[in-house]
């Protein structure tokens, strides 16, 4: 969500709002946006993959609040920035983890329907360029952050990393594995 976070730090900045706070909680308000457009997709998947989502959801959404939660009373900008990389970093590791085999992380990240004959190494592949994307994020992230940045290069910096990310995802996919044919999809 870079239109929330760019936003959010543009509005609390034109507030008077220190540097720091601002980036705090403009992240803060990015996070949440992100968790709450994903929620009916995660919702659903987990109803289709395990029956159920009430429990596992409850849990997850507590842990997010208290993430959130901490952050916005810690207000420190690194400490914000070091938890983007922990998450890349957990992420990445499951990618990993489904290209090694794991079914449980192909189902989830990249799920098809009975029906579908998707060949596994194309799914597979998807998860090791979700991987990359993720390192990437990181080595921004962390570039950033050891070197001490201004804040607001960082705003600009991480507001359009997504969008950059999304295009290389898609030229690097388009590249490196060829469109599905109709008799193999």
């Amino acid at each position: 969500m870079p239109a929330v976070f760019l936003s959010g730090w543009t509005a609390l900045r034109a507030a008077g709002m220190p540097e720091a706070t601002a980036f705090v909680w403009a992240a803060v308000l990015a996070q949440a946006a992100q968790v709450w457009g994903t929620l009916p997709g995660t919702v659903r998947l987990q109803r289709r993959v395990f029956g159920q989502a009430r429990p596992a959801f409850l849990r997850a959404m507590t842990m997010i609040l208290g993430v959130l939660a901490f952050q916005i009373w810690y207000a420190d900008p690194s400490f914000s920035q070091r938890l983007i990389s922990i998450f890349c970093a957990a992420y990445a590791g499951l990618m990993v983890l489904g290209v090694r085999g794991d079914t449980d992380i192909l189902d989830r990240f990249v799920p098809v329907t009975d029906d579908t004959r998707v060949p596994m190494s194309f799914r597979r592949h998807l998860l090791m360029l979700y991987a990359l994307v993720a390192i990437m994020v990181i080595a921004v992230n962390e570039t950033l952050v050891v070197l001490d940045t201004p804040l607001n290069t960082r705003v600009v910096a991480l507001s359009l990393l997504p969008l950059a990310l999304h295009y290389f995802f898609e030229i690097a996919l388009r590249l490196s594995c060829p469109p599905l044919e109709d008799d193999e999809a």
